[in-house]
């Protein structure tokens, strides 16, 4: 089970790291927004950024998250 969870991991890793690559080269942003609850007048938004840097730090986080996993 581990060892499945780790090569899960390590490929969201590895795309995230080419993914951000191209972002890098396009010069590409993705800004996400998702209404998540709306009651009457009042929405609970959720907010999400996109980016180079955004997607580098999140495969590194997945990199090192695998690892721990792998141990």
């Amino acid at each position: 089970m581990c060892s499945i969870s780790f090569l899960v991991l390590v490929s969201i890793s590895f795309s995230t790291f080419l993914l951000s690559l191209n972002f890098m080269l396009n010069e590409y942003c993705v800004f996400l927004e998702w209404e998540v609850v709306s009651l009457n007048s009042s929405s609970i938004v959720m907010t999400f950024l996109f980016d180079w840097m955004s997607l580098l730090f999140m495969s590194f986080v997945l990199l090192i998250s695998s690892l721990v996993i792998y141990y």
